[in-house]
């Protein structure tokens, strides 16, 4: 089986717990993300998944889910629990688990608060002095909570230990080129042998054709001697 690790740091304050999650290749996990607070309302939640910063996974806006900017390559693949939305649980489910999906994964729980609907953000400062003169900026940001997800797949191993499917089928890569080395070199030592022979052979004819022409030489001499 191919094994994804997911890593999910969670922190509240100055807490931070580290969740593991094990997922399967072309299986699915659950990616958590959950809000310290609890029952929200939903008109007011705003939730923006996203992967290795900029990758749009997916949106709930106004406690309802938005895929309209939603990255192609996350379509229907995600799903959330939209029973769940009103205790905090902003989970999401990632099918088809691929290698592309490692890297890190951030959940951004957006809030706006009741009291602050009608945009009414003044201050009334009292007891003034020369002191109090100069500017003041009034900064508006969505109270938020930011959760990280950290994705990582590794080299997948089988429970026994022995080597993944992967792994295996790069053996027989391994075998064709040691057996097409060793054929290489039977056919060298082959045309070696057949190089040897060849030139033995002509050797020996050279010898044969230089017997016969010195044969008949060598007798008239003999004859003559006799004489």
């Amino acid at each position: 089986m191919l094994y994804c690790v997911f890593t999910v740091t969670v922190c509240v304050i100055s807490v931070c717990l580290q969740v593991t999650v094990e997922g399967v290749i072309s299986g699915s996990v659950v990616l958590p993300c959950s809000s310290a607070e609890h029952d929200h309302k939903l008109q007011d939640i705003d939730v923006f998944w996203r992967h290795n910063g900029s990758k749009i996974v997916f949106d709930i806006i106004k406690g309802k889910n938005s895929v309209e900017q939603q990255e192609p390559r996350y379509k229907n693949r995600t799903e959330t629990f939209p029973e769940e939305y009103k205790g905090g649980n902003f989970n999401i489910r990632l099918t088809a688990l691929n290698h592309a999906d490692a890297g890190k994964y951030t959940c951004l729980i957006a809030t706006f608060p009741e009291e602050y609907k009608g945009e009414n953000f003044n201050i009334r400062l009292t007891a003034l002095n020369h002191a109090d003169a100069g500017k003041y900026t009034c900064l508006i940001a969505h109270s938020s909570e930011h959760k990280t997800v950290e994705l990582i797949i590794n080299e997948p191993t089988t429970e026994n230990g022995t080597k993944s499917a992967d792994q295996e089928t790069q053996k027989p890569e391994t075998d064709v080129v040691t057996l097409s080395s060793l054929l290489w070199v039977y056919i060298i030592v082959a045309v070696l042998i057949l190089i040897l022979l060849i030139a033995g052979f002509i050797i020996g004819c050279r010898k044969k054709i230089q017997a016969a022409l010195f044969s008949p030489v060598m007798t008239e001499d003999k004859e003559q001697r006799k004489k």
